[in-house]
């Protein structure tokens, strides 16, 4: 009886112990998300189709910040006007980018509103 207290109470300890570590580790280590990365992908259809040439929205989204597609590279977001925004997004410094991220607690929609205020 004592043998199964003591197995029970030692991985419990050791449950715990691992936890409180791998909580630690996981702020400790934790990547941000590119504000810049985050509004580019607001702004596209989530639609993950591919027409641009990348594998779904988010890679379109990482190129566009990165320079390597244009503002006309989503073809379903051409009726939707998401190259006019590309565009403002583009024009925008990486202080407005952030207020805005920052101000809409990472909502797509509010993300979206913000946008066509400014």
């Amino acid at each position: 009886m004592i043998t199964i207290v003591n197995s029970v109470l030692l991985l419990g300890v050791l449950g715990f112990a691992a936890g409180t570590f791998l909580a630690f580790a996981a702020k400790k280590f934790e990547v941000k998300e590119d504000p810049s990365e985050a509004i580019v992908k607001a702004v596209l259809p989530s639609n993950d189709c591919g027409s641009c040439g990348y594998p779904g929205c988010a890679a379109f989204a990482k190129a566009f910040v990165k320079g390597e597609v244009g503002k006309d590279g989503c073809v379903p977001g051409k009726a939707q006007g998401v190259p006019e925004l590309l565009e403002k997004i583009s024009k925008m410094s990486p202080e407005e980018l952030s207020k805005i991220y920052e101000e809409s607690k990472e909502d797509e929609n509010k993300i979206l509103q913000l946008l066509k205020q400014n």
